[in-house]
């Protein structure tokens, strides 16, 4: 912060302060954050999908080793995760979910549905980065 001068000199001199509000970022300003949060979410999954795993149908198993891939080698901004995350969603939604699992399965369910939508996100912000770019001559666009 500037300080308020206590003197103020005679020649033809002046200052002029702007201060101007902290900007919040858009989303595109954060794609390394937003991918970063969608990584948590899905890594937050992996515990209670293991703990699962092998009392779920077959269908959903194969989906489970899909998005436990995935997410060790921190792959958000793909088809696979967002199809293994579905297909797990999908069967979980399907299903009639009770006993102490219960609410451990709805929060994978949650946090499952948050991951693919920020994997959506991102992917949309720079699929149109390139698209502007290729309208703007910038690059193949292919």
């Amino acid at each position: 912060m500037i300080p308020t001068p206590t003197s103020f000199p005679a020649q033809n001199n002046h200052r002029i302060g702007l201060f101007l509000p902290e900007q919040a970022k858009d989303d595109f300003d954060r794609l390394e954050e937003l991918t970063a949060d969608g990584l948590k979410l899905a890594r937050a999954t992996v515990k209670p999908l293991k703990k699962c795993q092998h009392s779920v149908e077959r269908r959903i198993s194969a989906n489970i080793v899909e998005l436990l891939t995935s997410v060790e080698k921190r792959r958000l901004l793909n088809d696979r995760f967002r199809e293994a995350a579905n297909g797990i969603v999908e069967c979980f939604e399907s299903q009639d979910i009770d006993g102490l699992d219960a609410d451990i399965i709805r929060q994978v369910i949650v946090d499952l549905k948050k991951a693919c939508e920020i994997s959506h996100r991102v992917c949309d912000l720079l699929a149109a980065e390139k698209d502007v770019g290729w309208h703007r001559g910038i690059g193949s666009g292919s």
